[in-house]
């Protein structure tokens, strides 16, 4: 029985030896190797309809009409169109200041100031009718509204690090001066930032992780998860402002100057 045993071993041990000398030698053979293809395009058309699996179909089919519903809900009516560019713009800025007022109603005021990025936002706000739908265009992201505590000196970092590279959208009562690349001035509600002092800003999960390179904010001491997402929070924000009767509307303030 011993033996038999031994044998059984002996033959599963010699089985992975040679398997491995075998996937070694594929390897090696594998980097001598020059390897070639081709590319053609697909187009992404109707022509893909005819091969729908039924059931899937039949589910699209049952939520299509109440979800086109939903979205082509007028929920606002803007005043101008908004689109995005640094170092601020319109749609921008609009976004920003939502999120700070948002942020400032969910923690009882204590925020003091916001930031969101750029590449965030994938789309233009039309003039006129807006749709729930125009919200998730601009919005695509599943990016989640956070408000941390952080140290000044490590927003002077923040600060620092997009004067050298680019910045993003910051809420108005934020001021940041730029020359030849670096960072003049940064005022936050006409004030110094004191380093020694923590702040509580409002940004989103995707820029707390360090996106975008601002890994400054991985320093943050707290964290709050609101476990809201950014276009849910200002479809919020819009919603309040027409159930005033108020149109949306945004303005260039110069929150960002360089020299």
């Amino acid at each position: 029985m011993d033996k038999i045993l031994k044998l059984k071993r002996e033959l599963i041990i010699s089985t992975l030896s040679l398997v491995l000398v075998l996937l070694f030698s594929s390897t090696l053979q594998a980097q001598k190797l020059r390897f070639s293809y081709e590319a053609s395009q697909v187009k992404m058309d109707s022509t893909w309809d005819k091969n729908n699996d039924m059931v899937i179909q039949g589910i699209i089919d049952f939520y299509k009409p109440e979800l086109d519903r939903v979205m082509n809900e007028v929920i606002a009516v803007s005043e101008v169109e908004m689109r995005s560019g640094r170092p601020e713009s319109l749609l921008s800025n609009f976004a920003v200041d939502l999120l700070y007022e948002y942020s400032k109603e969910a923690s009882g005021g204590r925020v003091d100031f916001a930031l969101t990025n750029f590449g965030g936002l994938r789309a233009a706000l039309p003039k006129g009718d807006v749709r729930r739908y125009d919200i998730f265009s601009i919005f695509p992201f599943e990016n989640y509204v956070v408000i941390i505590d952080i140290w000044g000196k490590d927003l002077i970092d923040l600060f620092n690090s997009m004067a050298s590279r680019s910045v993003e959208a910051l809420s108005y009562n934020v001021l940041v001066e730029i020359s030849n690349g670096k960072l003049k001035d940064v005022l936050l509600e006409g004030e110094q930032i004191d380093i020694t002092r923590k702040y509580r800003v409002a940004t989103i999960d995707f820029l707390l992780g360090g996106g975008d390179s601002l890994s400054a904010l991985t320093r943050a001491t707290e964290v709050e998860n609101t476990g809201v997402l950014l276009r849910d929070a200002i479809i919020k924000m819009i919603e309040e402002r027409s159930a005033l009767g108020q149109k949306l509307t945004s303005s260039i303030t110069n929150r960002v100057r360089y020299e």
